[in-house]
């Protein structure tokens, strides 16, 4: 496929035409490709589709890594759904040592976005990239180019099963109302305005990246020993300045974000520091400074881990699942596994009868602001078989008459 490295991929697939259209040319055309699916805990056909995507890889020796994302507590928003999906993405791209995601995103996306940009007053109307840098790797999206109708086509004469997300026809988001009240009568008075329109999007993603480049090389140029001297960043151009954050932690942000942060640079203070996800950026004396923070243990989420086992991190807190000669018998657990902080109530089977979880922390001295983070590893029958760094169950004399067993290490 165009436009993607021939070397192992990590490919985001919901089950949607655009995504099994994508995974399946991938697949066609020899690539070495693990799928990646979010459950969005949303909708109840989703555990269908799960079943439908996991059926699809199975078949083809496909490796599938699946997460369920959990809402208790929180709302679930557009933006939040979204930056839980690309946080397993990433979880995932480092687990597997696979340093290309591939997404799905294709032409229509594209003339939706740059329609939601101009309405938000967004200050850069570039629409998708269809290449960044992204987690341990980049991501690409390499149906920008292709239509739906295209996709649709490919799945016709393929025979390229999917399932059709419902929500989809709804009008509550800004997206879907630009897809279904906007888009027709555009098409129709202007029949091919997509192709114009998602040119001038990749010319100006083209000068985007001009600037970006010049932009890193001016940083490079002015880095001395205590950062980054402050003034010589507001010399800068505005339009270039706008590239100071995303160059200096290789990652997007939002135009309000950006602007925030530019105001943040021009007001004279001794000292401070703000944070952007994952990136510390501090000013002290003129100089501005960035470090890379560990991420907290509150912000992840629990996630799915299927028969192909692998490796996982839970925070900072590595687990690994395989197939050994010790450990869980595997008759006595049922699929999925999954990975979440402890709940009140758990218990864990011991050499001689069960012991609540909350107790083993507590014995283990974990302080109490510590212990709701600490992962546990749950099947699907509820039964915990892991309190990760501290204990792992014991099914007693059942594991004597196993033949193969799941190892849990951490």
């Amino acid at each position: 496929m165009e436009g993607v490295p021939f070397v192992p991929l990590v490919v985001g697939v919901s089950g949607g035409c655009d995504s099994m259209v994508l995974i399946d040319r991938l697949y066609r055309e020899g690539y070495d490709v693990a799928i990646a699916h979010v459950h969005h805990g949303l909708r109840e056909a989703s555990d269908e589709e799960a079943r439908f995507i996991e059926s699809w890889a199975a078949s083809r020796a496909i490796p599938f890594f699946m997460t369920r994302l959990d809402w208790t507590g929180r709302v679930s928003s557009q933006a939040a759904c979204r930056e839980a999906r690309y946080a397993f993405f990433e979880r995932i791209m480092e687990a597997t040592a696979r340093f290309r995601l591939i997404l799905a995103h294709h032409q229509d996306d594209q003339v939706e976005t740059l329609l939601i940009q101009l309405v938000r007053g967004e200050a850069n109307i570039d629409g998708i990239p269809d290449i960044r840098p992204f987690g341990n790797g980049w991501l690409h999206r390499p149906l920008l180019r292709e239509s739906k109708q295209e996709l649709l086509e490919y799945a016709e004469q393929y025979k390229v099963p999917w399932r059709e997300d419902m929500s989809n026809a709804e009008t509550t988001y800004l997206r879907n109302q630009i897809r279904h009240t906007v888009l027709p009568p555009l098409r129709e008075s202007r029949p091919g305005f997509e192709h114009a329109t998602v040119a001038a999007a990749h010319a100006r993603q083209r000068i985007t990246r001009e600037h970006a480049t010049f932009v890193a090389t001016y940083l490079k140029r002015c880095q001395e020993e205590r950062g980054f001297p402050i003034g010589r960043i507001l010399e800068l151009p505005a339009d270039l300045q706008r590239f100071v954050l995303p160059t200096l932690t290789g990652e997007t942000f939002s135009s309000d974000v950006i602007t925030r942060f530019i105001s943040w640079l021009r007001v004279d203070k001794g000292s401070d520091e703000v944070y952007y996800g994952n990136w510390r950026m501090r000013r002290a004396y003129g100089f501005l400074m960035q470090d890379r923070v560990i991420r907290s243990m509150n912000d992840d989420l629990p996630f799915q881990v299927g028969e192909n086992l692998g490796t996982y991190h839970y925070g900072e807190q590595m687990v690994r699942f395989s197939t050994g000669n010790q450990g869980i018998p595997l008759d006595a657990i049922t699929f999925p596994l999954t990975v979440r902080r402890p709940l009140p109530g758990d218990r864990i089977q011991l050499a001689v009868g069960s012991k609540k979880v909350s107790r083993i922390l507590i014995d283990a001295k974990v302080p109490r602001y510590l212990r709701d983070h600490i992962p546990v590893v749950v099947d699907a029958n509820g039964v915990i078989l892991a309190v990760i760094g501290h204990r792992i169950a014991i099914f007693g004399s059942f594991e004597l008459l196993a033949k193969s067993y799941l190892m849990i290490e951490w």
